[in-house]
């Protein structure tokens, strides 16, 4: 696999991390439908992560899209909450 393929790769595995955060934040909000739903995208994108990182030896690049993405959403979070 070349260097843009594992990044593209790893940008999305974050991206799903992100993802799974943002839903283990808002758990107990929604309601029991809505909820199943998310628990299933969450085993799936779990599962996808796991069989990526089994066929990538370093979880570096991807650490590092992962907290590059998640303080990028702590910023739109303050400033969509600083607007209201």
């Amino acid at each position: 696999m070349d260097r843009e393929t594992q990044i593209d790769i790893h940008l999305l595995l974050a991206l799903f991390r992100c993802f799974n955060e943002q839903l283990y934040l808002i758990k107990d909000k929604h309601k029991t439908l809505l909820k199943l739903k998310f628990n299933r995208l969450i085993k799936v994108s779990r599962a996808y992560e796991n069989e990526i990182l089994k066929l990538n030896n370093g979880t570096d690049d991807l650490d590092t899209i992962y907290d590059e993405l998640m303080e990028l959403i702590l910023v739109i979070k303050e400033n969509v909450n600083a607007k209201k």
